[in-house]
């Protein structure tokens, strides 16, 4: 039986800020987000694997800052990586 000790995967947190109107700002940090337009519902990832939901979402707020750009950018970058990679085993 080997040792290896298996690398869990690292994700990139952010902060997720939300209000609805003539409410307090509401800060989450979250793996991502999805919005369900057809149910009109924003679906927050949380490192942990578990998610949160937000309902009515067309009647919310939100404000992503700098850590989200980042995580983007990054995750923009890797793809690249990734695709020259994918080119050059061809």
């Amino acid at each position: 039986m080997s040792n290896k000790k298996v690398e869990e995967p690292s994700f990139m947190l952010y902060n997720f800020k939300w209000k609805e109107e003539g409410r307090e700002w509401q800060t989450l940090e979250v793996v991502g987000h999805r919005y369900y337009e057809d149910t009109d519902r924003m679906i927050l990832f949380k490192e942990n694997g578990g998610i949160f939901e937000i309902p009515c979402w067309n009647k919310m707020y939100s404000d992503l800052g700098q850590d989200w750009a980042d995580k983007v950018k990054a995750q923009h970058e890797d793809e690249l990586s990734k695709g020259e990679e994918d080119a050059e085993e061809s």
